[in-house]
């Protein structure tokens, strides 16, 4: 559970529920048995939903570009998910090597800011006085998100950190190619989202973390040149994701 894009949802989950998504991401391996893919579905759900979720939580972490306001940063984060309600695809060809591009271009970005992340760090497992009732209707939200999301593009994402997994240092850190495999991933699965859906997912959370606490701690861990680099990579990188949307 040290993948990259994990780091603010995280902090979103009580220790319980983030233990049962951890116990399902490591079984979610590449597996044949049509069988057992089919009992990891729900836990394969969960997973892809909070990772793209993790996105919509960088405004709260560094400030928007300059002459950016934080709300329209919120807004236009949580509108990398806009996609067609009815009738889900994947992203159209042209668009998906323009995603596989800019998650090269964001990966290389970031990845410095990545390392100096201690994903070994108990931070991650609990928040402290999080509303039970809350994180639970979150969660709901992340999975209805899930659900809606096209099922290639949600298979690829699984594979993706299935494979990450694998190559999991003592720190905690995944290499680069797999850190940029992830993003693509990502990229095309919130590409065929519904937006509304995305929405709500973020407001759940929102109701759940107190972003300007969590942000300020958060970004107090890591070199803030580096942590601004990664948001601004991100910025760029979710206006070719938001091109690609239906």
């Amino acid at each position: 559970m040290k993948e990259t894009e994990l780091l603010f949802s995280f902090a979103t989950f009580g220790s319980r529920p983030q233990l049962k998504l951890q116990n399902c991401i490591i079984a979610a391996s590449p597996c044949p048995q049509k069988h057992i893919m089919a009992k990891l579905l729900p836990c394969v759900v969960t997973m892809v939903a909070v990772v793209a979720l993790c996105n919509l939580y960088l405004p709260a972490f560094v400030p928007p570009p300059a002459g950016q306001s934080l709300r329209r940063g919120v807004h236009m984060s949580t509108a990398v998910g806009a996609a067609a309600v009815l009738h889900v695809a994947a992203a159209p060809a042209a668009f998906a090597d323009k995603i596989d591009d800019a998650a090269t271009k964001l990966s290389a970005a970031s990845f410095p800011f990545l390392k100096e992340i201690d994903w070994t760090s108990p931070v991650y497992g609990s928040l402290p006085n999080a509303n039970p009732v809350k994180v639970l209707a979150a969660i709901n939200k992340a999975l209805l998100m899930g659900g809606s999301m096209d099922s290639a593009a949600l298979k690829a994402g699984v594979l993706a950190h299935a494979k990450a997994i694998e190559h999991v240092d003592s720190k905690g850190m995944i290499p680069l190619p797999d850190y940029e495999t992830i993003n693509a991933a990502i990229g095309h699965m919130v590409a065929s989202v519904p937006k509304n859906q995305v929405i709500d997912v973020y407001n759940a959370f929102g109701d759940v973390v107190r972003k300007e606490e969590v942000g300020a701690y958060m970004k107090s861990l890591v070199n803030s040149a580096d942590a601004e680099a990664a948001y601004k990579a991100f910025w760029e990188f979710k206006d070719v994701v938001a091109a690609a949307q239906r």
